[in-house]
C-alpha cells in the first residue's frame, strides 16, 4: 500500500528535488535592509536562491530534468566554503552551523 504524502503538490514529479527546494528557499527567503540576502549575506537574489527557484520548477518536470537539478544542487553544497563559518555568512548570522 502506498500512503501519499499530503504535503506535497500533486504535480510533484521528484519530491526529494522538491524538499530541498523548499529547505533553501525558506532559508534564502528575502533581502536585508542593504539588499543582501538574510541567510549567506550575498548580493540578494543570492546564487542558492536561484538555484533553490531552478530546483522547485525542475521538480515538476519529467525526471531527467530533475535528476541534472538535483546534481547541481548537490554540487553547490560541495562547494569549497558551504556549510563552514564563512565571514560573509558569519557577520548575518553569528553562528557556525551554517548550511547551504
Amino acid at each position: 500500500m502506498v500512503i501519499a504524502d499530503q504535503s506535497v503538490p500533486p504535480d510533484i514529479v521528484d519530491r526529494l528535488l522538491w524538499r530541498d527546494a523548499q529547505q533553501m528557499l525558506g532559508r534564502h527567503a528575502e533581502a536585508d535592509h542593504e539588499g543582501n540576502c538574510v541567510w549567506c549575506g550575498w548580493r540578494w537574489p543570492c546564487a542558492p536562491r536561484r538555484l533553490a527557484e531552478r530546483a522547485d520548477a525542475a521538480s515538476r518536470r519529467p525526471w531527467r530534468e530533475a535528476w541534472t537539478l538535483r546534481h547541481d544542487l548537490n554540487s553547490i553544497r560541495a562547494m569549497p566554503g558551504f556549510g563552514d563559518n564563512m565571514d560573509r555568512g558569519a557577520r548575518y548570522h553569528n553562528r557556525g552551523d551554517l548550511h547551504y
